[in-house]
């Protein structure tokens, strides 16, 4: 009987799997949309809800400028001020995530001061600085990407470690309440969040679904999706453990994203494009230009576009034996979504 369910079960898999290959070939990925060139690395994108394009500029590179403001006519301007985002004495140090809320409001996460700042895009004006507490970190902690959960005030972070880029990874989410500050370090070393092997990186793309009901996640160096109620991060977090479920398959990815019908976006940095994987398989949907390598980070923006940054990350300096030799300029570019989606993630 258990035989006869396995069988059934592999070969739903592979019909589904197959008729998604099917709908690839009959939809073959068109290159993605250029958006603008970069000649500094850039990091995460993050789209306000008024359409306003925010961007980090890749830490791993020590770039001048941590943030900027990319205009529509491609200008690009420190952001939020000069004071925090431009020369040595800026307040921002290493910026790699930014998520804007519905209010406007950027949180904008520094891995090097281990600080949230929150700034009100539509005012100009700092909300508040949250300092996330030792505590909850380790000496190789490495904060990446977060969701943002609006519906209960708080933000996961991904903490892949590996800060060094070279040790083993003890990844963890961490979670801080925007109200108050409060941060717990939650499931420590899940195998969910480990790269497939000790040199691969680990916990970094994640995201949470427009319904505020799951929370999205793999590691770079990992071929699945994993998700998890996003209530189970209520209390602690001690029941997410035991609640983390396979999703997807997905290539090597640095970011993902998600739109209302459950596809999840992901920065492919194996086949250098950008594919959606569901439960009936992975796809790619849009290609990169010639030269171009490394999808990193995604943004939903108010017009139904998937933003993405293109940054080289493979050819930086500090996996290339202290040589950079990425081919500038970078890019940033879009996609059509192929649902409603919702800026925030």
């Amino acid at each position: 009987m258990k035989k006869t369910i396995i069988h059934a079960v592999l070969a739903s898999t592979i019909l589904s799997t197959y008729a998604y290959a099917e709908a690839e070939a009959e939809h073959p990925p068109k290159q993605a949309t250029l958006v603008a060139t970069m000649t500094e690395r850039p990091g995460n994108p993050s789209v306000t809800p008024d359409g306003r394009l925010l961007l980090s500029v890749h830490p791993l590179d020590h770039p001048t400028t941590k943030v900027i403001e990319l205009s529509v006519g491609g200008n690009q301007t420190p952001y939020p001020t000069m004071k925090y985002a431009q020369g040595k004495n800026s307040q921002f140090k290493a910026v790699i995530a930014i998520r804007t809320d519905d209010n406007g409001v950027a949180w904008i996460l520094d891995l090097v001061t281990h600080t949230i700042t929150g700034w009100d895009t539509r005012n100009e004006v700092l909300v508040k600085t949250i300092k996330i507490p030792a505590s909850v970190l380790r000496p190789t902690s490495f904060l990446q990407d977060f969701a943002l959960d609006q519906k209960r005030q708080r933000i996961i972070i991904a903490d892949m470690t590996q800060n060094d880029l070279k040790s083993e990874a003890i990844p963890a989410f961490v979670t801080v309440d925007l109200k108050t500050g409060e941060a717990v370090r939650v499931a420590e070393n899940h195998p969910s969040m480990k790269a497939e092997n000790k040199t691969g990186f680990a916990l970094n793309p994640i995201t949470i679904d427009p319904s505020y009901e799951w929370v999205y996640f793999g590691a770079v160096n990992g071929r699945t999706i994993y998700r998890v109620k996003a209530s189970e991060f209520d209390n602690d977090g001690k029941t997410v453990a035991d609640n983390i479920k396979r999703y997807a398959n997905k290539p090597y990815s640095d970011g993902i994203t998600i739109d209302s019908a459950q596809n999840v976006y992901v920065t492919d940095i194996e086949n250098n494009a950008i594919g959606v994987s569901t439960p009936k398989g992975y796809r790619i949907i849009a290609t990169l230009s010639e030269n171009q390598t490394w999808p990193d980070g995604m943004s939903f923006g108010p017009d139904g576009y998937v933003y993405v940054t293109v940054n080289q990350l493979n050819r930086t300096a500090a996996l290339n034996n202290g040589k950079d030799i990425g081919i500038r300029p970078f890019e940033v570019v879009k996609i059509k979504a192929l649902a409603k989606g919702t800026t925030g993630r």
